[in-house]
C-alpha cells in the first residue's frame, strides 16, 4: 500500500482510466448488437418529440403573429382616436366617424394576418367592428363570458386565449378560437378590449399540415384538460386518456412523454406546452410499431445487463473516486476553511504526489500571507493613527489663543454676558469637535460646530464679517460625514481672506445634495488667492490657506478614496469659493 502513496496522481488516474476502458470495451463488444435495437427505439422517441416540438413552435409563431397583429392595430392612430387614447378625441359626438375610419384598420388587420376572420373592439362608448359582418342583436361584451374570462386574469396587461366555441358575437354560428386582450397598452384605461376570432378549422388544418403524420393523432387541450378544439382522436379514447394520471401530470409540465395502454394497444404520448398560449398543451398520440412489441423480451435483457454493469461500475467508480480524490478533497476542505477566514488551518497528507506538493506549497503561501497581513495591519494602523493625529492637531491652534485673549479683555471690561456666551460657545465647539473620539459625525453637528466657531470669531473680530447659511430642503441632517471639514474653510476666509479688511466681510455657506453626493460650498468676498493647476496646493507655510485645503483633501481621501473632490475657485480682490463633493454613505448616526 505504501507504493500507492509514492506514485503520482497522474499515474493513479491512468490506472483507473485503463480499468474503466477495459470494462467498457468488454461490455460494448458483448452488447453492441443488442444496443442497436435500443438506439433505434431512442431515435424513434426523439423523432416523435422533435416533430411535436416543431409543430408547437409553428403553432406558437402563428398565434404570436395573431397577437402581434392585434398589438400593431392598437398602435394605429385611427384606432387610438376611436378608443379615446388620443386626448383630442370625443367618443360620443364622433362614434360613427370613428366606426367608419376603423374599417380600414380592420382591412389592414386581416391583410397582415388572414387567419383572423373577425375582430371587435369593445369600449364603454360603443363597439367597433367590420360593418360587413352582422353583429348579434343586443350583444354586450361586458356581459359576456369572454369579459369574465379576461377579468379573471392577473397582471399589468391582461389577455386570454379562449378555446374553440361557437361565435357569440357575429351572426353565422361558426366555431372560432378567440384571442381577447386589453385594448390600451398602458394604465390610462382598462375598460377597452379587443376580441379577435380565428377559424377553428383553419387552425386545426394548420396543425395537421405541420405534423404530417400518416398514423397517429393529436390533442390540443387547456390547463383543465378541455379540448381547445375538437380532436381527431376517438372520443372514447380521448376520455380515457384524459383520466390517466400521467396525462394529468403532463398538464403541469413543460414537455416530455409517457407510455399509455388502451384496448391492448401501446401508445407513446408526447407533449409540449405552448409559449404564446401558456396554458395550452399539445399532445401527440402514436401507436407503437410491431417492431417495438417484438423487442419486448430483448428490452428486458438489455435492461438487466445495463443494470448489472451500472451496479458493478458504480461500486468500482465509488471506490476509485474516493481513492483518487482524497488528497484533492483534503486540499479543498482546507481552502474552504481559509475562505471562511480560518488562517490557522493547514493541509496534511500521507501521499507524496503532485496534489500533496501543491498542498504543501499552499501551506507555505498561507504562512507568508499571515506574515504579510500582520506587517501590513501594523503599518496601516500606525500610518492611519499618525496621519489623523497630525491632521487634527493642525486645526487652528492660534484660534484658542485669540479666543482666550478676547475672553480675558472682555472680562477686564466687565462684559460678563459676552464672556459667558464665548465660554459656552467654546465649550460646545470642543464638545462637538472631540465627538467622543469618533472621526465621523452628523451633518447637523458639523454645522453646529462651524456656527459656534463663527460666533466666537465675530466676538474676536467685531464688525469684520457676517455669515449666511443656506441649507436645501429635504437634506437629511443626520447623515454622517467626516468631522471638522467646514470649520477650516471658514477659518481660511477670516484669517486670509479678510486679513486686510476691517469691515464688510461676508461668508456664505451652502449645503446641497445630489443623488450620490453631498455638496458643501464656502464662499467669501475676501482678497482671493492664486489657484494652481491642480486646484489644491500644499504650500510651505503652516499658516497658509493652501495647507488647510491640503489637510482637508487628505482626510477626505483617507475616508472616501478618490470619489471625494475639492474644487477651488478664486479671483484676486474679489472672492474665493471652495466646493467639497463628498459621497453620500448609507445609514445615519445618532445625535451626539
Amino acid at each position: 500500500m505504501k507504493l500507492i502513496y509514492r506514485i503520482s496522481f497522474q499515474q493513479r488516474v491512468w490506472i483507473g482510466f485503463i480499468f474503466v476502458v477495459t470494462v467498457a470495451v468488454a461490455a460494448t463488444g458483448l452488447l453492441s448488437y443488442r444496443i442497436a435495437a435500443n438506439i433505434s427505439e431512442s431515435n424513434a422517441y426523439k423523432l416523435s418529440q422533435d416533430t411535436l416540438n416543431k409543430t408547437s413552435q409553428a403553432l406558437d409563431e402563428k398565434l404570436g403573429k395573431v397577437r402581434t397583429s392585434i398589438f400593431s392595430m392598437i398602435m394605429n392612430p385611427d384606432y387610438q382616436k376611436a378608443v379615446g387614447f388620443n386626448a383630442n378625441s370625443i367618443q360620443d359626438a364622433n362614434y360613427y366617424t370613428y366606426l367608419s375610419s376603423m374599417q380600414d384598420v380592420y382591412v389592414q388587420l386581416r391583410t397582415i394576418e388572414p387567419m383572423i376572420v373577425s375582430a371587435l373592439v369593445a369600449t364603454p362608448n360603443g363597439n367597433y367592428y367590420q360593418i360587413t359582418q352582422a353583429l348579434k342583436p343586443k350583444y354586450s361584451f361586458y356581459q359576456s363570458d369572454l369579459y369574465q374570462r379576461i377579468m379573471a386574469q392577473k397582471g399589468k396587461h391582461r389577455e386570454v386565449w379562449v378555446e374553440g366555441h361557437e361565435d357569440a358575437i357575429f351572426e353565422g354560428g361558426k366555431r372560432f378560437i378567440t384571442f381577447v386582450t386589453e385594448g390600451i397598452l398602458n394604465d390610462v384605461s382598462r375598460e377597452v378590449f379587443v376580441v379577435a376570432n380565428i377559424k377553428e378549422d383553419e387552425l386545426k388544418r394548420f396543425v395537421y399540415t405541420n405534423l404530417n403524420w400518416r398514423d397517429g393523432s393529436y390533442m390540443l387541450v387547456n390547463q383543465q384538460g378541455l379540448d381547445v378544439f375538437q380532436s381527431d382522436a376517438d372520443a372514447n379514447f380521448s376520455q380515457k386518456l384524459k383520466a390517466d394520471p400521467h396525462f394529468i401530470q403532463a398538464l403541469q409540465q413543460q414537455d416530455g412523454f409517457f407510455e399509455y395502454e388502451a384496448n391492448r394497444q401501446h401508445y407513446m404520448i408526447n407533449f409540449t406546452k405552448l409559449k404564446v398560449a401558456g396554458d395550452w398543451t399539445l399532445f401527440s398520440i402514436l401507436p407503437k410499431s410491431q417492431l417495438f412489441e417484438q423487442l419486448e423480451s430483448l428490452k428486458w435483457t438489455i435492461m438487466t445487463i445495463i443494470i448489472s454493469c451500472l451496479l458493478i461500475g458504480f461500486i468500482f467508480a465509488r471506490f476509485m473516486t474516493r481513492f483518487l480524490m482524497k488528497p484533492l478533497l483534503n486540499l479543498q476542505h482546507v481552502m474552504l476553511k481559509v475562505e471562511n477566514n480560518d488562517w490557522s488551518v493547514r493541509f496534511q497528507s500521507d501521499y507524496v504526489d503532485e496534489i500533496t506538493q501543491v498542498g504543501f506549497r499552499f501551506n507555505r503561501m498561507l504562512d507568508e500571507i499571515n506574515r504579510l497581513f500582520q506587517e501590513v495591519s501594523v503599518a496601516e494602523k500606525e500610518k492611519h493613527i499618525s496621519e489623523m493625529k497630525a491632521l487634527q492637531a493642525q486645526i487652528a491652534p492660534h484660534f484658542l489663543y485669540n479666543t482666550l485673549n478676547t475672553i480675558y479683555w472682555k472680562s477686564q471690561l466687565e462684559q460678563s454676558e459676552a464672556v459667558q456666551k464665548m465660554v459656552l460657545d467654546l465649550s460646545k465647539l470642543f464638545q462637538l469637535g472631540l465627538n467622543k473620539g469618533g472621526e465621523l459625525t452628523t451633518l447637523k453637528n458639523e454645522l453646529q460646530h462651524m456656527e459656534h466657531y463663527l460666533l466666537i470669531q465675530q466676538e474676536c473680530y467685531e464688525n469684520l464679517f457676517d455669515y449666511f447659511i443656506e441649507l436645501d430642503e429635504g437634506i437629511d441632517v443626520q447623515q454622517s460625514i467626516v468631522k471638522i471639514i467646514i470649520q477650516p474653510l471658514v477659518e481660511n476666509a477670516i484669517l486670509h481672506g479678510f486679513k486686510n479688511r476691517h469691515v464688510g466681510g461676508e461668508i456664505k455657506i451652502a449645503i446641497k445634495q445630489s443623488e450620490r453626493y453631498l455638496i458643501l460650498t464656502v464662499e467669501d468676498n475676501g482678497e482671493g488667492m492664486v489657484v494652481g493647476a491642480s486646484g489644491v496646493q500644499r504650500e510651505q507655510s503652516a499658516n497658509s490657506s493652501g495647507y488647510a485645503l491640503f489637510n482637508i483633501q487628505r482626510r477626505l481621501e483617507l475616508h472616501y478614496g478618490s470619489e471625494a473632490t475639492v474644487k477651488v475657485e478664486s479671483e484676486i480682490g474679489a472672492f474665493t469659493r471652495i466646493t467639497l463633493m463628498i459621497p453620500r454613505i448609507g445609514g445615519n448616526l445618532d445625535e451626539i
